[in-house]
């Protein structure tokens, strides 16, 4: 099956500390027209480039941070079905039906690879949103990401990396009946879990706990 992709060799585990309400903070200093054509110009650069795959979040909202904890909920929707998973997928007591319980919750159309992109882009594609340190000199080249929006992507990619495996692993252990070879299978489990608890210490504390009223 597909080896493990974890971000931990590349960045130190994120503690709630470290996030930053200011993190998607709209610029005052952002020139809104100059901002819209360069989003447009990028929306159009990402569509050829990844077929897609990216969402245009913030890019007809500008300005509304009031709006980001709810485009945080379904994220937080699938860090609970995650949990869920990973029960499921250690049960040793009724291993197949648990593991068919698991398969289902990820065969949803949620986790397709396009879908789950763009659950997250919408939320904290740094291409869309405006930030203190995006002034009017960044528009003609795009900005520069903040390092916890660069940690953000990586860890988005290995929650996905992690759970296509995972698919994949119980697909075929329920495929042959083999229910003692579950090395990879709670490694999978264990690490998309994980990497999704460091992507929300990084989201901001605000914003975190609105979207959880919300949930």
């Amino acid at each position: 099956m597909g080896l493990l992709t974890p971000v931990a060799a590349i960045a130190k585990s994120p503690s709630p500390a470290s996030a930053k309400d200011e993190l998607f903070r709209p610029n005052p200093l952002t020139n809104p027209v100059l901002e819209q054509i360069r989003i447009w110009e990028q929306a159009e650069a990402d569509n050829i480039k990844y077929g897609g795959e990216l969402e245009m979040g913030d890019a007809g909202n500008k300005g509304k941070v009031g709006a980001y904890p709810s485009l945080l909920v379904p994220i937080l929707k699938i860090d609970r079905e995650l949990v869920q998973v990973k029960i499921l997928v250690h049960d040793t007591d009724n291993v197949k039906d648990s593991w068919s319980k698991a398969l289902s919750i990820l065969q949803q159309p949620t986790y397709d690879k396009i879908a789950f992109k763009k659950t997250f882009n919408k939320y904290g594609d740094n291409i869309y949103y405006s930030d203190p340190d995006r002034a009017n000199l960044y528009l003609g080249g795009g900005a520069t990401p903040k390092t916890e929006q660069s940690l953000a992507y990586l860890l988005r990619n290995d929650v996905l990396t992690n759970i296509e495996n995972l698919r994949a692993e119980l697909e075929y252990l329920l495929k042959t009946g083999e229910t003692t070879e579950t090395d990879d299978l709670y490694q999978y489990a264990d690490v998309a879990t994980s990497a999704m608890k460091k992507y929300l210490a990084i989201v901001p504390p605000n914003e975190l706990a609105e979207a959880q009223k919300s949930l």
